[in-house]
């Protein structure tokens, strides 16, 4: 890694990340998928019917944004992150993981999803999301948005 390299990690900082994940307490996603980079390596891990890996921004949201967006009550899912910035720790090399909580977010028939998300992420120099590991409740993901059997084919572009 350079010294440009190096600074550029330097200014990678909780307000940073609180001001990006912040955009997805709005019901719409398009405006935090603008600091996510076209080739991110996005996992979410588990055997829920949302679990898989994608390479791209663009089937990483159909498979899952848009996918659960078709499950929830408009607005849809809404994730906030706690105040104090207390869920935020930062890594060495633009590394850092953010503790995620939905908040207003209903099934089409009105019950609450209240789900925890645990998103380990890596920022590239220019301060996009190049990759994110994504850990989440199963059960209550299978539980309230249901997936049974119909789900299991979306795990992602490698079904290894």
């Amino acid at each position: 890694m350079d010294q440009e390299e190096n600074m550029s990690y330097q200014k990678l900082t909780r307000p940073y990340i609180r001001s990006i994940l912040s955009l997805l307490s709005k019901p719409a996603t398009d405006e935090f998928f603008t600091y996510v980079r076209d080739d991110v390596s996005w996992t979410v891990t588990g055997k829920s019917f949302l679990s898989g890996h994608w390479t791209t921004k663009e089937s990483y949201r159909t498979a899952t944004f848009d996918r659960i967006g078709t499950l929830l009550k408009a607005p849809g899912i809404k994730l906030k992150i706690t105040e104090d910035d207390a869920g935020i720790i930062l890594g060495q090399n633009g590394h850092a993981t953010a503790d995620l909580y939905t908040f207003d977010t209903f099934t089409n028939d009105g019950t609450r999803y209240d789900q925890v998300y645990a998103w380990h992420m890596k920022f590239d120099e220019r301060g996009m999301i190049a990759e994110v590991k994504v850990w989440l409740d199963t059960l209550t993901l299978e539980k309230v948005l249901g997936g049974g059997g119909e789900g299991r084919g979306m795990q992602g572009e490698s079904n290894g």
